[in-house]
């Protein structure tokens, strides 16, 4: 009983604190409880889910004791930005660009925590808007910083201008006559200035500029390139301060802070390869819309566009086919571009098509330093001999030597998919129709032209038998294979003396966005296990078999998450509404108070007594009202409360605690210098001593403290019930009165029932989704 007792005070405590405490009930309960639990499914689980059910054992199918290379290839995450969606308010867009970045944060870090692939690479389109994003220019030298570059040795006095040209024109191998100099700006024959960047759409976008893009770029490193995004939970690394770097003068005066900084190392755990240095057509614009500034501030911050990597013993070559696509690309007015535009185009299709050209000897240049790091006695490096050289031969005895050996597979890694018929089956995998559309745009294309297609493979296979093609820009899934003329000439077996072209199949994957806001409900990403075992000599050990495999996983669809809880929030409306309507219907307010009955009210020790015994604090009283009788509140009679069966020992306790209040009049003669004491009947004067009638009190009408939780117990003293008819009572000068609070409607009592209860389900569910912790980590 003394804990029972003890617990009920304490209730009564905290239900005074905290009055919102009241409105809890089973059904409110209940319906946070289904919140919490869809919050927690829609936000954490269920990304985990889609992961785990993407483990390489699960669909890898390699021989026994086999350890392939995994790579994830992550196509068109395009950053919401202004760009995106132009015609969305304020509010709507900002809940879009953030939970668009939250998406795919999340499904990255579980990427790497639960499948920990050994490299990762970005299939172009890491921007949404980075095309329209005008790019800030460098500052002119000053004479004094020339002066300095002089006096270092890297430019020559009345020679600048020169070399300047003459190394451009090397660069973008483009005659003489084809560019024009003028006062440090390359100008084509149409008059267009090289260095300066032209808006797109009109000017439309002018008022954005280089802080978008940085503001676009940190988004971009926060969600991919942070450590605690590349090395979650379990992979710990740390950082320390490599070697100290001082600004440079040139630097220092050309505006920058004259600063120092710590480049910082990391060390400890796997080492996980990233490269996001393929450009799309929404980074740096398609074909003859590319532009040099935003070419050179793309490759500035992700590396060189056209690009050789070996990973996982095969040969990855990276192709910049927007800007390639300025030689051919299909045009407004129908057609392809013509061999004249393609020449004026030249400054920009030229370095794609110099290093597609030039492919074979750095690709067999890697393979041997490959080769080399696999088996370092045997493969020792050719150098260069003593011997007479026959200038008429161009290769070099190294090169010579690297022609030798033995190529590896070649992985042709493009953001424009190659060209294919018109509706060509992309597969059933495919969320949106059945084939990619031959179409084209403002600053794109969906497939690359066929002539260029061919040139393309034609080039990429002298590097190696091509294996397998991803490509990215439509967004969806699309698994083809093509045929091309690039295999090795065969004599058919009836006649020697002819030969046909040897046709080669070339599987294509078009890799799925990994942004839920790109126009496809489940987004996704491509996982690649490469196993390729080599000798010495770069040739397969074992039997040969297919050295790749891939697979497609699927995220979730967020759109549908969103579409849940809306459901789940009008289920929720529906049951609190309903819920709010039956407690009005069965309200029934406390006649005495107008207050509804309190929930421990069973609990507790009856503190006053109820209208309908006829007393008030232990003294007979008229119901009636209509004589204004008035009895002490200061005490109470002891042979009254013996004789009352229902006045507890606690009501002393109770009213020992209140103030004692002066004795008011209820009337006054103005003939007369003393108060009259109101009449009284005659069995009530005789009812008790002389003394209990010393002083006379209005009645006293005793409230349940619970009832109004913002008063201590004595606030409820001196509140006045109806006596008498009229309103000729007086307020008493030392006594707090009050109005007696009017009892509220069944209708505004569900209404005020369902708000209430709102925001008791409310509040938790909003703590838990604004927790990223909460919603964000991995189990």
């Amino acid at each position: 009983m003394h804990l029972r007792h003890v617990a009920t005070q304490q209730s009564r405590r905290i239900l005074r604190r905290y009055p919102f405490l009241q409105r809890i009930s089973i059904v409110t309960s209940l319906v946070t409880l289904v919140w919490i639990y869809a919050v927690w499914y829609g936000e954490r689980t269920l990304f985990s889910k889609h992961i785990k059910a993407c483990q390489w054992d699960k669909w890898e199918r390699w021989p026994a004791g086999a350890t392939p290379h995994h790579l994830v290839l992550i196509a068109d995450p395009q950053l919401v930005d202004p760009h995106t969606y132009p015609g969305r308010p304020w509010p709507l867009s900002t809940a879009t660009e953030r939970y668009t970045d939250l998406y795919m944060g999340r499904n990255f870090r579980l990427i790497n925590a639960n499948l920990d692939p050994s490299s990762i690479v970005f299939l172009g389109d890491l921007f949404d808007g980075g095309r329209e994003w005008a790019p800030s220019r460098a500052k002119p030298l000053k004479s004094s910083q020339r002066r300095m570059l002089q006096r270092l040795g890297v430019m020559k006095e009345d020679k600048v201008e020169k070399r300047s040209m003459e190394s451009f024109r090397k660069a973008v191998s483009m005659p003489h006559d084809h560019v024009i100099e003028k006062k440090d700006h390359f100008l084509t024959p149409s008059g267009r200035d090289l260095k300066q960047f032209v808006h797109g759409e009109k000017g439309r976008w002018s008022t954005w500029g280089q802080q978008q893009w940085e503001t676009d770029l940190r988004r971009f490193s926060h969600i991919f390139f942070d450590t605690d995004q590349l090395y979650p939970d379990g992979l710990a690394r740390e950082r320390f301060a490599a070697y100290e770097v001082r600004a440079d003068d040139v630097s220092v005066e050309n505006g920058a802070n004259n600063v120092t900084w710590n480049e910082y190392a990391t060390m400890g755990g796997k080492q996980r390869r990233v490269i996001a240095s393929l450009p799309g057509n929404h980074d740096v614009g398609f074909g003859m819309g590319v532009q040099l500034p935003l070419q050179d501030r793309f490759k500035l911050l992700f590396g060189e566009s056209n690009r050789i990597d070996v990973i996982g013993n095969h040969t990855f070559v990276s192709l910049d086919t927007p800007s390639l696509s300025a030689f051919s690309q299909f045009l407004p007015e129908g057609g392809e571009t013509q061999p004249a535009q393609a020449t004026e185009l030249m400054y920009l299709w030229q370095p794609a098509n110099d290093f597609m050209e030039n492919l074979q000897v750095p690709a067999e240049k890697y393979v041997h330093d490959t080769l080399q790091s696999y088996y370092p006695s045997q493969n020792a490096d050719l150098g260069h001999l003593h011997d007479v050289l026959d200038t008429s031969d161009e290769r070099t005895p190294r090169e010579k030597g690297l022609r030798s050996r033995t190529q590896l597979p070649v992985i042709l890694l493009t953001h424009v998919p190659l060209y294919r018929d018109p509706e060509t089956d992309c597969g059933a995998q495919r969320e949106r129709g059945h084939a990619l559309s031959i179409s084209a745009g403002y600053q794109y294309q969906n497939v690359v032209t066929r002539s260029l297609s061919n040139t393309i493979v034609s080039h990429v296979s002298k590097a190696g038998d091509i294996a397998h093609v991803f490509s990215g820009d439509d967004h969806d899934y699309c698994d083809i294979s093509h045929r091309y003329n690039i295999g090795q000439a065969q004599k058919p077996a009836n006649d020697a003396s002819r030969t046909t072209p040897g046709l080669t199949n070339v599987k294509e994957i078009t890799v799925k966005s990994f942004s839920w806001a790109m126009g496809v409900r489940k987004p996704g990403f491509q996982l690649v296990s490469l196993w390729n075992p080599v000798d010495a000599e770069g040739k397969t050990i074992g039997t040969p078999l297919p050295t790749i495999q891939t697979h497609m996983c699927l995220l979730p669809d967020q759109l549908g998450i969103f579409l849940d809880y809306a459901t789940l929030l009008g289920g929720t409306v529906v049951v609190l509404l309903l819920r709010a309507i039956v407690l009005g219907l069965r309200y029934k307010g406390n006649e005495d108070s107008g207050m509804p009955q309190s929930p421990l009210s069973p609990f507790v020790l009856p503190r006053y007594q109820g209208k309908s015994n006829g007393t008030a604090n232990g003294f007979a009283t008229k119901q009636e009202g209509k004589t204004k009788g008035r009895h002490r509140a200061a005490s109470t009679s002891l042979e009254s409360a013996l004789n009352s069966s229902t006045n507890l020992g606690v009501q002393r306790s109770y009213t020992a605690r209140t103030r004692s209040v002066s004795p008011a009049v209820n009337s006054y003669t103005p003939n007369s210098s003393a108060y009259v004491l109101p009449s009284t009947s005659q069995d009530q004067q005789n009812s008790a001593p002389l003394i209990e009638k010393a002083g006379f009190y209005p009645t006293v009408r005793w409230l349940d403290p619970n009832d109004d939780i913002d008063s201590d117990e004595e606030s409820h003293i001196g509140a006045v019930s109806d006596v008498g008819e009229g309103k000729d009572e007086e307020e008493d000068s030392q006594a707090k009165w009050k109005r007696r609070r009017r009892t509220p409607s069944k209708a505004r009592e569900a209404v005020g029932e369902f708000f209430a209860s709102l925001g008791v389900v409310g509040v938790p569910c909003l703590c838990c989704i604004a927790r990223r912790d909460f919603v964000c980590q991995s189990e």
